[in-house]
């Protein structure tokens, strides 16, 4: 008989185990007998089972892998896994403005919205009101007993959102006694500090009847500013001007960059343009004529301005509590009753670049520089050089003459985000077996509420309006005012532009902006499971039940930040509710047991019905068809059908103001001039009739590489049908008779999306569905969606500029992913193999080859590959391998991620330039565990060993922001932990 560990490990590996980390293979394949496993449920399905028979494969991590793992946070184990594609964590949710320190599972790219979270099979609330998903550090790590992963459709079983598959969080339900644990990191360079300390107590009283387990852990996280790694600052840059594009080492910015105070455009004209050197503001420059243009060059890079870089964050701030009870009470040997309670305490910290103006264009805050300005005027050498040079641009000082003011005002200073939430979770129900006609029937039914609130206070986002009133600064009866009389009886404060601003100007100038948001969550559900009758080849299991959900959000923003007067995102408030009713049921079959050419054949069927006041009705199934035609091998295959309902976000947000730069102008005189004969001949009818006087050799937009930002109106809509999904899996496991210790395993992966969520690809509007379209510009209802100002005086910042374009969510695009997952281990003893007892050694690689990645932006159009691009930090593979070796009380564990090369940017032709690739990426882990006695375990490593960084990628948020690709690669560099556990 296999002992209880070992069948949970050989059950692990025949479910295609693709563990994060391996800290209790070798003790699994090395411990004492014990007692039998019985059927349990195990995910993916409600039949109870032996653990054998899960129907999909799964991926398991340990709790003893997230101890040793050196991590704070459970999803950076989960990313090691090769089916987990980059989503928000620490890395890049600095770069947000309402997600900072939050961390969220996304199972092969698809999004984390459409990976279900549970825990103990009980989906979990969402953990914010703006972006609805599970951030996995509400949940407290050390009570986990352990994740297990489904990649595949299975909202046939668990309901919306689970079209990517399901994250599931077994915790722990008992204990005996006090554990104390604690662990601290810092990275090489002295900085990005990790702490988390932790207990878990339990105990059982009334004759164990009733058993109670309480624990809790605090964990905090320091941020890394990318100026502190050499390798990424200050950056590099794409030379957009050369075809095909080059790169720019060594660049001062990924995108334009700004002073202290800077003029251009306007009184200077485009070939003479000054600035207040950064480095010394009482010096007058003359810019480059690369930083002198309207559109700023990508060879601009004089030292006297400002760049952006100096203010990002490779990694976030952020710290959590985290307290969590479970008691049980067992009425009689087959009825027990449970509450399990979280209350978590969650704080996250965003890095942002102070408030800019740029210039040429404005930008979101445009400020001018008159001729008449008090300071401008005013006594002094910075003043009288900057009149020096404005005069020799032949402009008389009157109010009439202006120049542009390109400025990053970190007088405020930076536009911190604080996010502060709370979220309270409560769940209780019962757990029993009865019998009818000699069948155990096993029935659990529950309820569960809960309840998160959180604010986020953006602090420095400065009122659009002041800015412009104090900066308009005029000498009346010989003292400095505000030149508006209405800014004047407001208490106006003039600000100095020559030599730096007074206090009372600042704080007169700036603000802040809140939000306050609620989720509420309430749940109940009732489940049987039993075996109905027995056929030759075993009994025919059945699981049905039926769940009522309702869900509630509001999100709601400070009037003023919500009436677009500052230097920040207008969202308003966002609000609604939905609730749906479901009922499913499962059968499983078995065929064939014990006959010649099968082992082993069975059936599963599972059908969900759904009943939404938002979409109405919904329906999914699932087949699984599982065949071992003798002991060794067993092939298994699973076709399923998945929807997810489209949340309160999508459905009921109202428009907003959002930012792009990645907008291109098809009009534009420069990308104009690459496109193809088909599309100019297009464009210069389209073009001509959106813009008065369009001239395709001399328009330059206010949009585009190297200048402002695109403003986007963007917003929710009730009228939104499901997603829809179709997914197979085909697959096969070995596990030789003949080399004990020794499993493998090939599953071949398919899904098809239909109408997801999302709104029109910015570039895809303007290029395709507008001015490079066949229909006139005047009926084309795509180009209704594009406001451009002919004068260029009401925020388009040029003639024919474009002041805003509507983008609100529709179910617009389609996914179709395709590939493999691959695993191996091997675990044996050392005197088994050599003859002598040098402990326990077990080997283990996992990878994923995704080899298609297609998505197709609105219906009709051909799908473009985004697997192996940095589009979506999608490699083509991705794999990990690890190597234990364990001897007495000692343990040595070194693990190796991979992440395969990837096109870096598609404007690169292939050879022109050796960063056309990412390169391959190998990230090398040492990790080691002693335990001291029976009560002590202390553990030490080293995550990222070679100090190896991301590839660099020009022009890329890879470091940064919200770019997926920012949280694939360790930006820490070279990270030492140390930690110790203790049992009392």
């Amino acid at each position: 008989m296999l002992s209880t560990r070992r069948r949970l490990l050989a059950s692990s590996i025949i479910c295609s185990l693709a563990v994060a980390g391996w800290a209790d293979i070798a003790a699994a394949q090395t411990g004492g007998d014990a007692a039998e496993v019985g059927e349990i449920v195990v995910t993916g399905s409600r039949i109870r089972r032996d653990t054998f028979n899960a129907p999909q494969p799964l991926s398991v991590v340990t709790a003893e892998a997230i101890r040793e793992s050196g991590n704070t946070s459970i999803g950076d184990i989960l990313l090691e896994q090769p089916n987990i594609n980059p989503a928000t964590n620490s890395q890049n949710s600095s770069g947000t403005l309402f997600l900072a320190g939050q961390t969220r599972a996304d199972i092969r790219g698809i999004g984390p919205t459409r990976t279900l979270v549970l825990m103990d099979g009980r989906r979990l609330p969402f953990s914010d009101a703006s972006s609805p998903a599970v951030d996995l550090n509400t949940i407290p790590s050390l009570m986990v007993e352990r994740i297990e992963t489904i990649a595949g459709g299975a909202s046939a079983v668990y309901g919306s959102e689970a079209i990517s598959g399901v994250v599931n969080f077994i915790m722990k339900k008992e204990q005996d006694g006090l554990e104390l644990d604690v662990q601290a990191g810092i990275a090489e360079e002295g900085d990005g500090e990790e702490f988390r300390s932790g207990f878990n107590w339990g105990s059982k009283f009334m004759d164990g009847r009733l058993n109670v387990l309480i624990g809790g852990e605090y964990a905090k996280q320091d941020k890394v500013m990318q100026k502190d790694r050499d390798w990424a600052y200050p950056g590099l840059r794409r030379d957009t001007t050369k075809t095909p594009q080059t790169i720019i080492p060594n660049s001062r910015s990924n995108n334009s960059p700004y002073a202290v105070f800077q003029l251009t455009g306007g009184a200077l004209g485009t070939a003479r343009s000054v600035a207040l050197d950064v480095r010394d503001p009482t010096k007058v420059v003359r810019l480059s004529a690369a930083c002198s243009t309207p559109t700023v060059q990508p060879d601009c890079q004089d030292e006297a301005l400002n760049y952006s870089t100096v203010y990002n964050a490779l990694q976030g701030k952020s710290d959590r509590a985290v307290l969590r009870t479970y008691v049980d009470y067992r009425i009689t040997e087959n009825w027990k009753t449970f509450l399990d309670a979280t209350y978590v305490k969650a704080g996250g910290y965003g890095v942002f670049v102070p408030a800019f103006s740029s210039a040429p264009g404005g930008g979101t805050m445009p400020v001018v520089l008159r001729g008449d300005n008090a300071f401008l005027n005013g006594a002094g050498a910075t003043a009288a050089a900057l009149r020096a040079e404005w005069a020799a641009a032949g402009k008389p000082f009157t109010q009439a003459s202006t120049a542009q003011v390109g400025k990053i005002w970190q007088e405020f200073g930076g536009r911190d985000v604080k996010t502060e939430r709370e979220q309270a979770r409560v769940a209780g129900g019962f757990e029993g077996k009865f019998q009818t006609f000699g069948r155990d029937v096993n029935v659990d039914g529950y309820a569960q509420y809960s309840e998160l609130s959180g604010t986020t206070i953006s602090y420095n986002v400065p009122n659009v309006a002041r800015v412009q009133q104090a900066t308009d600064a005029v000498v009346v009866n010989g003292r400095v005012v505000c030149r508006s009389a209405a800014a004047q009886a407001a208490g106006c404060v003039p600000w100095d532009l020559v030599n730096g601003p007074s206090r009372e100007a600042i704080l007169w100038s700036n603000a802040t902006s809140a939000t306050d948001q609620k989720v509420k969550q309430t749940v109940a559900g009732l489940n049987f499971a039993t075996n109905l009758f027995d056929l030759p080849a075993g009994p025919v299991g059945i699981a049905f039940g039926a769940e009522y959900r309702k869900e509630e959000s509001r999100f709601v923003q400070d009037a003023l930040g919500a009436s677009g007067a500052l230097f920040f995102n207008a969202i308003g408030t966002r609000a609604g509710e939905y609730n749906v009713k479901d009922a499913y049921g499962e059968v499983r079959i078995p065929i064939l047991r014990g006959v010649p050419f099968a082992e082993e054949l069975s059936v599963e069927l599972a059908g969900r019905v759904s009943d939404y006041s938002t979409i109405g009705g919904a329906d999914q199934y699932r087949l699984h068809v599982e065949w071992a035609p003798v002991k060794d091998v067993r092939f298994r295959l699973t076709e399923a059908t998945a929807v997810r309902a489209p949340n309160i976000v999508e459905l009921f947000s109202p428009q907003s103001r959002n930012f792009t730069t990645a907008a291109i102008d098809p009009c534009d005189k420069d990308v104009f001039r690459t496109a193809s004969a088909a599309q100019q001949a297009a464009r210069r009818a389209t073009c001509a009739a959106a813009i008065p006087g369009w001239n395709p050799a001399t328009f330059v937009s206010n949009f585009g590489t190297g200048r402002s930002s695109l403003p986007l109106l963007q917003g929710g809509n009730p009228n939104l049908e499901p997603e829809r999904a179709h997914t197979y899996e085909y697959g096969v496991v070995i596990q030789p008779r003949w080399l004990p210790g020794f499993q493998a395993s090939a599953d071949f992966f398919k899904y098809n999306i239909t109408d997801q969520v999302g709104t029109i690809a910015i570039n895809t509007l303007l290029q395709n569905l507008c001015y490079d379209s066949a229909t006139a510009y005047g009926s084309n209802p795509f180009c209704t969606q594009i406001q451009r100002d002919p004068t260029g005086t009401n925020g388009g910042a040029v003639p024919g500029g474009v002041v805003q374009v509507t983008l609100i969510n529709q179910n617009v695009s389609s996914v179709k992913v395709e590939g493999w997952d691959y695993s191996m281990s091997y675990g044996f003893h050392t005197e088994d193999v050599f003859g002598q007892d040098f402990g326990d050694l077990s080997l283990r690689v996992d990878a994923t080859w995704m080899y298609r990645f297609a998505v197709q932006g609105l219906p009709g159009q051909p799908y473009v590959q985004a697997a192996n691009t940095m589009n979506n930090g999608t490699p083509e593979w991705k794999g990990n391998a690890s190597a234990r070796w364990s001897y007495d009380r000692f343990s040595f564990t070194w693990s190796t991620l991979y992440v395969g090369s990837m096109i870096s940017n598609s404007a690169f032709t292939p050879g022109a330039i050796t960063r056309y690739k990412t390169g391959d990426y190998f990230r090398h882990d040492a990790r080691v565990t002693w335990r001291v006695n029976e009560q002590t375990t202390v553990r030490a490593g080293v995550v990222n060993l070679f100090d190896r960084h991301p590839p660099a990628i020009p022009d890329n948020s890879i470091y940064t922001g919200t770019a997926t690709g920012s949280s694939q690669y360790d930006n820490r560099g070279r990270f030492f932990f140390v930690g110790a556990g203790m049992n009392f």
